[in-house]
């Protein structure tokens, strides 16, 4: 009895090691001869139902993605290099040529992000979720497409549509990166256009530009654009799933609630004659009357306000700003945009203006070789107190000559010579303390400057 135990237990152990080595030589996914291997990946999209296809030139083999993590294997191929396709219902097709199989090794292709644009399509304008900066008083919005095959022109503009309806114009062989500047309308590449094709005739044109009209052109609006499978290449081939994408439009190229500004908030030493006044650019087109009365400025000054366009305010401050001065700008909460919201937050930026000054003189300090007969000129930073600036002038040595305002001007002031400067001399400009701005306000310290004159 115990030898027929001991007879059963051996038999079954060879069964059992006979089953495990035709197991492994058996199944491919665990061993591969030196004339075989594998392609292994995964598919992003998991739930997408994506079939696997290798080939050369004919099929050779298919699988389904596994539905828990996407992944894929195709095993026990003959060494080679295989031509790879993923096909999924509203994915693109995904193509990958020459992948080498090795033997007795496992070739992986990587994560696979199978897009959702159709397979005939090469490219569009505006991006998916993309925000474009545009506001509506001197441009139109455009839509651009650009596809692999030339496309049967009439299909296209048939499936093609927007949400909000629009109405527009299609422009063959041309392809957008930006709105539409309407004073430019022949003049595509000043509008941000390129050439999308060439057009030698209406059958092989594969791009086009659907200029939105202006009365269909909004500002903070989503749009939404849809091409739906009725559009068809030259050669009757449909696309396989719609193309969906949205953008939004916006009109500042700052945040929802950023404002700018310039001079810009913290800025030192601005500019005493600020030609361009202190500017306001807001994210949504302003009302004007509520902006203004909201808005308030220290130390207070007579300004008067100009509004460029509906989201752009500028002031004006007579055109000379106090030297050495914090200015604080303030606009407060109830300012309201144009469609009745309030700004919601009160709004503070400030600067401080640079000190009176000479912003150059001619000769230029350190100057050499300068002319005898060379007039001196001074250019000051601010409109100055006339008087005040000739009493302060000095020149040394002595020279002779007259003072006199280029044009009346209170900025610029000419010592023109009445004898002739001396030779190979040193002469040292000084405009002191007693100087003063047309508020009163005095240089900081004395401006000196030198040069020296030309050799006899």
């Amino acid at each position: 009895m115990k030898t027929l135990i001991v007879f059963t237990f051996l038999l079954i152990g060879l069964i059992l090691s006979g089953c495990e080595k035709n197991y492994y030589e058996t199944d491919p996914r665990l061993y591969n001869d030196a004339y075989h291997g594998n392609i292994v990946g995964k598919v992003i999209q998991t739930e997408s139902e994506a079939m696997v296809y290798v080939s050369q030139v004919d099929p050779v083999d298919s699988t389904a993605i596994d539905p828990t993590d996407g992944s894929f294997e195709i095993a026990d191929l003959a060494l080679g290099n295989y031509d790879v396709s993923i096909e999924a219902p509203n994915y693109r097709i995904y193509k990958k040529s020459n992948v080498l199989v090795t033997g007795a090794g496992t070739t992986y292709i990587g994560e696979i992000d199978l897009s959702t644009v159709p397979d005939l399509v090469a490219d569009y304008y505006p991006k998916d979720n993309d925000e474009i900066v545009y506001n509506n008083r001197f441009s139109r919005l455009t839509i651009s497409m650009t596809f692999t095959q030339p496309m049967d022109r009439e299909s296209v503009e048939q499936a093609f549509s927007t949400n909000p309806p629009t109405e527009g114009i299609f422009y063959w062989g041309q392809y957008s990166q930006a709105p539409t500047w309407i004073y430019y309308e022949d003049a595509w590449n000043a509008g941000g256009f390129d050439p999308g094709a060439t057009i030698t005739t209406f059958s092989k044109i594969t791009s086009f530009s659907y200029r939105v009209s202006q009365k269909d052109s909004y500002t903070d609006t989503t749009y939404r654009v849809h091409l739906s499978t009725a559009a068809k290449d030259t050669s009757e081939n449909h696309l396989r799933f719609p193309l969906e994408f949205s953008f939004s439009t916006v009109q500042s190229s700052s945040t929802l609630n950023g404002i700018q500004t310039m001079p810009y908030h913290g800025d030192v030493d601005v500019e005493l004659l600020l030609s361009s006044g202190i500017r306001i650019t807001f994210p949504r087109n302003m009302d004007h009357e509520s902006t203004e009365n909201a808005l308030y400025m220290t130390p207070a000054s007579d300004i008067i306000f100009i509004w460029p366009q509906f989201n752009e305010l500028v002031i004006y401050t007579g055109g000379v700003l106090r030297a050495d001065t914090k200015y604080t700008i303030t606009i407060d909460s109830v300012a309201m945009d144009r469609d009745g919201n309030k700004l919601g937050y009160p709004f503070q930026f400030s600067f401080t203006t640079a000190e009176v000054g000479l912003s150059s003189t001619y000769p230029n300090n350190g100057e050499l070789f300068v002319s005898t007969s060379q007039d001196i000129r001074l250019y000051f930073n601010t409109y100055m107190i006339k008087s005040s600036v000739e009493d302060a002038l000095e020149i040394l040595p002595a020279a002779s000559g007259t003072l006199q305002w280029y044009s009346n001007s209170k900025t610029r002031l000419d010592f023109t010579l009445s004898s002739s400067l001396k030779y190979n001399t040193k002469y040292t400009v000084t405009v002191g303390t007693e100087a003063r701005d047309i508020f009163g306000t005095h240089l900081k310290e004395p401006y000196t400057f030198s040069f020296i004159t030309r050799p006899e």
